[in-house]
């Protein structure tokens, strides 16, 4: 449902990592649903997940 608005902040096109983007959006940074969240908050999220995902894998040993 919010590929678009990822793809557009990230620049993935990958649906495997949107998908998880988009899960750890929900589920770390805003704790609830992603309906109320504005455009503007949505693409700083998605930055941030883009961001923060590779290093939590590099982390745990696992490859991005």
């Amino acid at each position: 449902m919010y590929t678009k608005i990822i793809t557009a902040a990230t620049g993935e096109a990958d649906p495997a990592k949107i998908a998880r983007m988009e899960d750890y959006m929900r589920n770390v940074i805003f704790h609830s649903t992603l309906d109320w969240q504005t455009a503007a908050q949505l693409k700083r999220a998605a930055k941030t997940a883009a961001r923060e995902l590779p290093m939590l894998d590099a982390i745990m040993g696992r490859a991005a």
